[in-house]
């Protein structure tokens, strides 16, 4: 499997990724998200990892993307 760098938005990094970023439609966006989701699920899965250690791995990203928004919230407020 190829390795692709992508950014916490979802744009890979590049000289323009600011504006290229911008002119993503969220649609492809969301297609992305789900994309890069089923390949790391079957790569994981190909090399053993079962479903309940994915779902602890699943747990752990969900805990730390609250922990982000959370602190987000506290940084605007």
């Amino acid at each position: 499997m190829s390795e692709k760098l992508v950014s916490p938005d979802g744009s890979t990094p590049s000289a323009g990724a600011a504006s290229a970023s911008a002119s993503i439609p969220s649609i492809d966006r969301a297609a992305g998200a789900r994309i890069l989701a089923r390949s790391f699920y079957k790569e994981l899965r190909e090399n053993g990892y079962t479903p309940k250690q994915l779902l602890a791995l699943s747990t752990e990203l969900i805990d730390l993307i609250t922990q982000d928004l959370q602190a987000e919230r506290k940084g605007a407020a």
